[in-house]
């Protein structure tokens, strides 16, 4: 598996947050699977800034992303309440799916604590199967 090579100028958009301490596991670093939270809540928070209403869109169209690949890169431990931005951008858009690269990075020194790259296919809610991307809604998310 290749290494997810990332700094923070590669995005233009973050998320700060911290870690909270129900996230951590016995070894006292945020548990490993809490990094897929922060990540989901990124991309909800990237729509936000971008005024796109998720919700709305899921009820008129009936169609949703849904998750089918994700690459986490662990780097650096997080610990109870050190405050993170994470940057995300849109990698690639194809015709049913779209590639997120996003980042988190420990807001007092900058370093790189965790990459990832993730894959969400657009989906019929009706039949569960991949639907095409609108140009629209391309628009919409800033990727045309």
């Amino acid at each position: 598996m290749s290494k997810i090579e990332v700094t923070k100028s590669d995005f233009t958009v973050f998320w700060e947050t911290r870690i909270r301490y129900y996230e951590l596991d016995p070894q006292g670093i945020m548990h490993n699977a809490n990094y897929l939270a922060f990540y989901d809540q990124a991309v909800v928070e990237y729509f936000r800034d971008l005024d796109y209403d998720y919700e709305k869109e899921i009820e008129e169209t009936n169609k949703d992303f849904h998750t089918v690949q994700v690459i986490v890169q662990y780097n650096k431990p997080l610990y109870f309440d050190d405050e993170i931005e994470v940057g995300l951008k849109i990698k690639d858009v194809g015709n049913t799916s779209m590639t997120w690269i996003m980042a988190m990075f420990i807001k007092e020194t900058g370093e790189l604590a965790s990459a990832s790259e993730i894959v969400h296919v657009y989906t019929d809610m009706k039949t569960s199967k991949p639907t095409t991307i609108t140009d629209d809604l391309k628009k919409k998310l800033g990727t045309t």
